[in-house]
């Protein structure tokens, strides 16, 4: 389409426009004066013109365009035409009203064009009063959302969504290959934010969410993202008042999650009423290896339909059911199921009220289970004789390591059963024995001994020592202390007894010459070889004062003297002088 120029517009103002034109006449054409200009219409000839500039135009004055007759283009209209091709300048066409202004009246300066295009790539585009205050930061947001494959953007429109405050902790660790957020008070809706996002991670390998309430709601949540990401191992949930809703989503959750090998499920008030899920659950486990269901609410019913459950159970490596209510037939339900599961290294059942009948029970299954390497049984109401039928169940199986058995009234009688029975089984392999809170006697710290001296990895915890047992058979008893030993060196007042032949025999080596004399300083170094602990002050008193009078040497040949004659009677004879 030619361009239209009309007739009134001179060369120079079809080659600028209007608003660029009349900014160059403002500062460069003097207010009332008359401009002469030759223009070269490209005719051969050259025309004078004369402009006649009164004001510069102002926004009173009023503009029209006007359309150019389609006819064929003028000289003048090829030039700018050809001029317009190369130079790519935007003319706008005026043509002056037909009425004529008054010299006083203001003419209204044509609006500027949106865009100028100065050369042939770049545009200028122009700007709102609105985009003065825009800046990128919503277009590189909307980018990165594009890009972001964390989930961070997309936890936040959720949160949105939901209308909860993102976590700015979970933002930060999103990415971690462990996410521990214990306590953070998280409840149902975040939890369910968190999930969404959760379900396409692929860096999370375990998850604590210890302490945070999300309830039935979030524990659905939970299940259903861990129903799609398989890539979380461990999770740990306890302390969530999950109850029957949350119990019932997870089971169906361990069902297909092929991912999962440790589930911390423990203190959310899990009742009697959702035990059916987990036994279904325990049924049909192919892949978990580690359940925690300690401190929930499970009753002596429970404990009935979880016995078979744990029976029948192949795949399970570790089991808690600790701080429950079992008791009795739920307990003894318990036990036989131990005694028939060939899998189980690890099984607490501690704090559940057992009682005799149920202690019982767990000693007759220690005696054919041999998968299981620790057990507790702490806190059960065992008395002395379940400690004596679980020394005879360790007599026979071999394969206990760690026994845990504090907090019962097994008196000393059962304590020092326990002992004998791992010390008297050579091809026993118990590493720990943890009697807490059980009172002992000085018999069972000696067989403890022993066992030490047999295996130096052996580890026994007890309660108070006692001078005697606290039965009725040891009243009248004698204290029997297999930690008193005999001291190598007695100062008795002003002598030194030597009180082991092992130390006269190494004072002799000291003593070449055998002249039955040593320095102070070798006899120091005598009870130091011996090895053997002494008052070590006393005796350095006592062979200081001893060296003055016999001129800074030991006679020890009195000693050998002495030996021969009391021998090990000398200690029972000054035992009221003895200092030590």
């Amino acid at each position: 389409m030619p361009r239209l120029v009309p007739e009134s517009v001179t060369f120079t103002e079809q080659l600028v426009p209007p608003p660029l034109y009349a900014q160059l006449l403002l500062f460069s054409v003097p207010e009332e004066s008359d401009v002469e200009m030759e223009i070269d219409h490209g005719l051969g000839s050259r025309t004078d013109t004369r402009l006649s500039i009164g004001r510069v135009p102002s926004q009173m004055s009023r503009a029209t365009m006007v359309r150019t007759p389609a006819a064929r283009p003028t000289t003048q209209e090829k030039v700018i035409q050809e001029m317009d091709d190369q130079e790519n300048i935007l003319i706008t066409e005026l043509k002056q009203s037909e009425y004529r202004l008054e010299e006083s009246e203001e003419v209204e300066s044509p609006r500027e064009p949106d865009i100028l295009y100065l050369d042939d790539k770049v545009p200028i585009t122009s700007r709102t009063e609105e985009d003065e205050y825009d800046t990128d930061l919503e277009v590189e947001e909307d980018s990165e959302d594009l890009h972001d494959t964390s989930g961070k953007s997309n936890y936040k429109k959720i949160c949105s969504q939901f209308g909860v405050v993102p976590i700015s902790y979970f933002v930060r660790h999103i990415l971690d290959q462990e996410l521990v957020m214990r306590y953070h008070g998280l409840g149902p809706v975040a939890a369910k934010a968190m999930a969404l996002v959760l379900k396409d991670n692929v860096t999370l390998e375990k998850l604590n969410l210890n302490g945070n309430w999300i309830e039935g709601p979030g524990g659905e949540a939970m299940a259903r993202m861990l129903e799609e990401n398989d890539y979380i191992s461990e999770v740990c949930l306890s302390d969530n008042r999950l109850g029957t809703t949350g119990a019932k989503s997870l089971c169906r959750m361990l069902g297909v999650n092929t991912g999962l090998r440790k589930i911390d499920l423990s203190d959310n008030a899990f009742e009697d009423g959702a035990v059916e899920f987990f036994v279904e659950m325990l049924d049909n486990n192919k892949y978990l290896k580690s359940l925690n269901l300690s401190r929930n609410r499970f009753g002596e019913q429970a404990g009935e339909l979880l016995g078979p459950a744990i029976a029948s159970n192949d795949i399970l490596d570790s089991l808690d059911l600790s701080w429950n209510h079992l008791r009795q037939k739920g307990a003894v339900s318990v036990a036989r199921g131990l005694k028939e599961n060939v899998r189980l290294k690890y099984c607490s059942l501690a704090w559940n009220g057992f009682g005799p009948e149920g202690g019982a029970a767990i000693a007759d299954a220690l005696v054919t289970n041999n998968s299981l390497q620790e057990i507790d049984i702490s806190g059960n109401r065992l008395n002395a004789d379940v400690a004596v039928k679980v020394a005879k169940a360790i007599a026979v199986n071999d394969n206990i390591r760690v026994l845990r058995m504090g907090n019962n009234l097994l008196t000393t009688i059962g304590a020092i059963a326990l002992a004998r029975s791992i010390n008297e089984t050579d091809s026993s392999e118990m590493e720990e024995l943890d009697l807490t809170d059980i009172p002992v006697e000085f018999e069972f710290l000696r067989i403890c001994e022993d066992i030490k001296m047999k295996r130096t990895n052996f580890k026994v915890t007890h309660g108070p020592i006692l001078r005697s047992g606290n039965t009725m058979e040891d009243l009248g008893k004698p204290a029997i202390d297999p930690f008193k030993r005999k001291d190598p060196v007695m100062v008795l007042q002003d002598h030194i007894v030597v009180n082991d032949m092992r130390l006269l025999d190494i004072l002799k080596r000291h003593d070449p010459n055998e002249t039955l004399e040593v320095t102070p300083e070798q006899f120091m170094a005598a009870l130091d070889e011996l090895a053997v602990p002494y008052d070590k002050p006393k005796v350095d008193e006592a062979i200081e004062r001893i060296a003055k009078e016999q001129n800074g040497r030991i006679h020890f040949g009195d000693f050998i003297k002495q030996f021969e004659q009391t021998g090990e009677d000398v200690n029972a004879a000054d035992e009221d002088d003895q200092v030590t």
